[in-house]
């Protein structure tokens, strides 16, 4: 393929009249050369020969930096953009010290499997040359993970020189076993850990405990390894890293690789319906430009935010281009790791054209340079957005980043105020080692694996307060204190009972039934199984649908089989909170501030059935799956009874129940009959349950509702379409006004992924007496003590809240204040600015 293909996308991107007009954003980015150093004195001549021969002359600077910072034994982490040659960091000082020494040991960690393959791949290059050379003894580089034979595995124990897994590995089939692992132990120099970004929230917490118990064996077999990291841009990496390893470490970051020439661009879908601001939507826009990428042989790469926007893409391009399908996949987690493998090598060797991805393709697994990155919406933070759009290109290569816009407020803001992703630092990656129940889970495995003295620390945790975790290990009976030491006594594998990626480790089969036998499709975690494989859903799978006949809890598999349903499905979760215990509690004039121990309780109630074709919700089943709990902290305002008053006096309170009034039925059923029962935005007809009339201007602005209700004022919509229209056309009460700000506020206040925090808002809440409620929680087990500095720092969020709605150019609320507007400007700007006045005192009395 030629590279013209880039410009002809480019030159249809900025002169086709219906995609430049709706491209509220586009920047070309200049080619930026390389800044190269020569190699390091301390890397031993015969391997620069080897790095010369395999076409590495010199070094970009940050290689060179780092390899200095390292030689002088600085324990280092290295922040540089995607494709930077960050594994050459790190390659080299290994390689150099088994030609110089041949007695030290090497572990290499990697968040995924593919990572590891990859650099196994990479590392047997070098070796091999090595070998052919007789330079070094034999340097054996293997692969350990779940995958790894049997047969190879006391092998690899005995010989390996450098190792290669991931923590999961580490956690469970390593360190628990390090009796087998004495020889490389006792000789280990270096610790890798690679893409440190991704280890964050309950993962990086747990993974950094790892690393604890990892050190602590080390020291035992009398070495003390020295840690060499990699991470993507993010604001905290340095800090992150030192976090993560319980040491000091060297930021490298001036990054002196090459960049291509490349193009960004935002593109906001057109708005189809002008009266009730409804844009197409996500999907059907990724897949037009997939189609357009595909037509002029474009390699591209589109990431959307989840697994099913994933399959509906390719969904809908496989029944629209069958022809194509052999140059088109999907990939995400779930599937079989030979149909990754497959996949990865199709985007290597050119063969597949267009792979619809979530962020597992996020990751650096060499895919090669593709020519363009899609974005299917914002992908939530500004690191991920440059992680992803940092795929496209290589070296010197030009290429093209373009991310597509939803109707969600966020991406609409971001259509309108570009700089906040150009222009903003990458969010910090937040883990809390010490969460009580996570450090709980990893000191029975520490204590599992080496007996603990009455005077030992773990990392930076003291003697004094491990103590108090000791005390409720005795008391489960898992732990007995004997003289001066703390011994494990229970016959339970504790590495076993949980896993470092989420709170459970129960994974779903899913097993695809045909002609009368069955095969493995892929498998799912638990919580995802919920949702995405409860009975009489559609599971999709490369685009293909599959019908759930059955899901098994209690031998953790699902049933599938091959479906020509023409609906898809999609699941309904209510949410509820309660209060386990409130630990700070202050009373104000207007509002009740709390800090509180929370449960968040979700559950799947039911699904809806939707018309491939029309979108249309054809009908809404009951379903009641196991509930999951998330037991946390949370920081919730309470609002007082008189602040409510006051807002209905004065016409700023919208969060009561519409009354439509006496001729509403009237008025509905004549909508109908004059829409000729039929969807006003897209044509489908009335079914079994009646149209939805839906009001243009909000019912609640009006004071006669035989005002509100005439004809002029209502249109026929089916319940999809309404959906879509209430993301636009919609008036927010005061505290859902309010909560938008404070919940999109947050995450910069305590520098945390927006991920980290959850927020709840009920007008009347149960445990509150019936008052509002707005709530802001950790979003992982026991938390990681965001909610406690909210709590802390209320008053500066809500300072801030106030003064972002103050400074907003707005008339009446938008994505970047309150939340969307309508095209007739109502948003509830002024009820949320006047409830943040009342909140802090004004004029409660007045």
């Amino acid at each position: 393929m030629e590279r013209t293909s880039l410009q002809q996308f480019i030159d249809r991107l900025e002169n086709t009249p219906d995609l430049s007009l709706n491209i509220p954003f586009l920047q070309a980015y200049p080619e930026q050369p390389a800044v190269f150093s020569p190699f390091p004195g301390s890397v031993e001549p015969s391997l620069i020969d080897i790095l010369t021969e395999s076409g590495i002359q010199k070094l970009y600077s940050h290689q060179y930096q780092a390899i200095e910072q390292i030689n002088v034994g600085k324990n280092v982490v290295i922040s540089t953009g995607t494709s930077s040659g960050k594994s050459l960091c790190y390659q080299i000082p290994i390689l150099s010290d088994q030609i110089k020494t041949g007695a030290s040991t090497a572990l290499l960690l990697f968040p995924t499997k593919a990572l590891a393959n990859d650099q196994l791949a990479a590392l047997q290059h070098f070796t091999h040359l090595i070998a052919e050379q007789k330079l070094a003894r034999s340097v054996l580089p293997a692969t350990y993970d779940g995958d790894t034979q049997i047969s190879l595995r006391p092998t690899i124990r005995e010989s390996v020189s450098i190792l290669l897994t991931n923590p999961d590995m580490l956690h469970l089939g390593i360190l628990p076993h390090h009796t087998s692992w004495q020889k490389f132990f006792s000789q280990l120099k270096y610790v890798v850990v690679d893409e440190i970004h991704i280890y964050r929230g309950v993962f990086g917490s747990h993974v950094a405990n790892v690393l604890r118990r990892l050190s602590r064996i080390a020291n035992f077999y009398g070495s003390k390894p020295q840690f060499i990291l990699t991470s993507a841009t993010v604001a905290n990496a340095q800090t992150h890293a030192e976090k993560l390893i319980d040491a000091p470490v060297e930021l490298i970051n001036e990054d002196g690789s090459p960049h291509g020439k490349k193009l960004f661009a935002l593109y906001n879908p057109p708005i189809v319906n002008q009266e009730l601001g409804v844009r197409q939507g996500l999907i059907t826009t990724a897949v037009q430009f997939s189609e357009l990428t595909l037509q002029i042989n474009l390699q591209s790469l589109l990431f959307a935010r989840s697994r099913r926007s994933v399959e509906l893409i390719i969904h809908e391009l496989k029944n629209l281009h069958p022809n194509w399908a052999r140059y088109f996949r999907s990939y995400r987690s779930g599937y079989l790791k030979s149909d990754r493998r497959e996949i990865e090598q199709g985007l290597k060797d050119g063969s597949i054209r267009l792979t619809a991805a979530t962020n597992a393709l996020e990751l650096g697994v060499d895919i090669g340079g593709v020519d363009l990155v899609l974005m299917a919406g914002y992908p939530g933070t500004v690191a991920s957005t440059r992680q992803q759009s940092g795929r496209a290109g290589r070296k010197h290569l030009p290429s093209a980043a373009v991310l597509i816009a939803s109707m969600n407020p966020l991406d609409q803001f971001l259509c309108r105020h570009p700089e906040y992703i150009m222009e903003k630092d990458p969010e910090a990656v937040l883990i809390d080692p010490d969460n009580p129940l996570i450090l709980l889970q990893q000191l029975q495995c520490a204590s599992f694996e080496l007996p603990f003295r009455q005077e030992d620390g773990f990392g930076s945790i003291d003697a004094d307060t491990l103590h108090t975790f000791f005390q409720v290990l005795i008391a489960q009976g898992v732990l007995v204190a004997n003289a001066d030491r703390y011994l494990w006594m229970s016959q339970d594998y504790p590495a076993n009972s949980f896993s470092l990626r989420s709170t459970a480790a129960r994974s779903i089969s899913l097993q695809l039934e045909e002609d009368n036998d069955s095969r493995t499709l892929g498998e799912l975690d638990y919580a995802s199984s919920l949702w995405m494989t409860h009975p009489g859903a559609i599971y999709l799978h490369e685009g293909d649908p599959y019908f759930v006949k059955e899901l098994d809890l209690e031998k953790n598999v699902a049933l599938l089989e091959a479906s020509n349903l023409s609906y898809f499905t999609e699941p309904i979760k209510s949410q509820k909170v309660a209060i386990i215990q409130d630990f700070n509690h202050d009373e104000k004039p207007a509002y009740d501030l709390h800090f509180s121990e929370v449960e968040v309780t979700t559950q799947i109630t039911g699904y809806k059935k939707i018309d491939w074709n029309t979108r249309e919700i054809l009908a809404i089943e009951p379903l009641e799956m196991p509930e999951t709990v998330l037991r946390t902290y949370g920081f919730w305002m309470a609002i007082q009874p008189a602040t409510v008053e006051k807002m209905r006096q004065e016409k700023m309170w919208l969060s009561d129940p519409n009354d439509y009034g006496a001729n509403w039925e009237q008025q509905r059923r004549l909508a109908r009959e004059r829409d000729h029962f039929c969807c006003s935005l897209c044509g489908a007809p009335e079914g079994e349950k009646p149209l939805h009339v839906h009001h243009k201007i909000p019912f609640k602005l009006f004071t006669d509702p035989g005002v509100a209700n005439q004809l002029s004022n209502l249109v026929t919509l089916c319940s999809n379409c309404h959906r879509l229209v209430e993301m636009n056309v919609k008036i927010r009460s005061a505290i859902s006004g309010l909560n938008y700000s404070l919940s999109h506020l947050a995450p910069l206040q305590v520098m945390c992924d927006e991920n980290d925090l959850g927020s709840y808002a009920d007008p009347a809440a149960d445990f509150a007496d019936q008052r509002p409620v707005i709530m802001l929680y950790d979003a992982i087990p026991a938390g990681m003590g965001l909610a406690q500095t909210l709590y802390t720092h209320h008053q500066t969020l809500l300072n801030n809240a106030a003064d972002l709605i103050d400074h907003c150019a707005c008339d009446d609320g938008c994505p970047s204040c309150v939340g969307p507007i309508s095209e007739t400007g109502l948003g509830g700007k002024k009820e949320t600015r006047y409830l943040l006045t009342l909140l802090s005192g004004d004029s409660l009395n007045a």
